[in-house]
């Protein structure tokens, strides 16, 4: 099957959790290495066509995702640790950003980078920042209601970010008793914009957090 049609949906009366359930497969499908070894397997890659495979999934899942209704996802695709950029997540050591830098996408110009440090007391950081500052699933209904937002692109009214990590394992520390530790690292996030107001709800939130898991089973962090 030629790759641009893991674009295509079953149907486009697709309840949310169907269509996020599709998506999800087709990524397993689309993004897994040939082999343990495969090069292709790289993050640059696989968030590539990650980006561009949810781009447009939703461009053809018109029924909740309308361009006619002003529901048009505008903007996939993620923001990245500067550490990634020169080396694997899996062997750098834990570090501290004050930003994270433009990777792959799927939509129009954006952002280069996103400041992870508050502008002034008053206000805010942005909603990147924000979701991967506090490790969690952020749903902004009307970004320009929301404090610190960063306006990329002045027709997205409202937005979903989502944390990104990698599981990795590390030799325990002195007295630790134990050989290998298990430890999770913030690499970045995925960001989803959207040209309608409070179009993401919960449905989107469990779908896209099941997207991203896809996401850091499939990706060789050290390739």
């Amino acid at each position: 099957m030629p790759h641009a049609d893991s674009l295509a949906l079953p149907s486009d009366s697709l309840s949310k959790h169907e269509f996020y359930e599709h998506v999800c497969t087709v990524a397993e499908a689309l993004l897994a290495p040939a082999s343990p070894t495969d090069p292709a397997a790289n993050w640059i890659t696989v968030l590539s066509n990650a980006a561009s495979l949810l781009f447009g999934s939703y461009e053809n899942y018109g029924s909740k995702f309308g361009r006619e209704d002003g529901r048009r996802v505008n903007w996939t695709g993620f923001y990245i640790t500067p550490s990634l950029m020169t080396r694997s997540p899996t062997s750098a050591a834990p570090s501290d950003p004050t930003q994270l830098l433009l990777g792959p996408f799927h939509g129009r110009p954006a952002c280069n980078s996103v400041s992870l440090r508050q502008a002034s007391p008053s206000r805010p950081v942005g909603v990147c920042a924000a979701s991967y500052l506090a490790q969690e699933t952020v749903v902004v209904e009307d970004v320009n209601a929301r404090p610190g937002h960063i306006a990329c692109d002045g027709v997205t009214q409202s937005e979903i970010v989502l944390p990104l990590t990698v599981r990795v394992r590390r030799m325990g520390g002195a007295g630790s008793g134990a050989g290998e530790e298990e430890e999770e690292l913030k690499v970045g996030v995925l960001d989803i914009d959207c040209e309608g107001l409070a179009t993401f709800d919960d449905e989107d939130k469990v779908g896209l957090e099941q997207f991203v898991e896809v996401l850091k089973r499939v990706i060789r962090w050290d390739a």
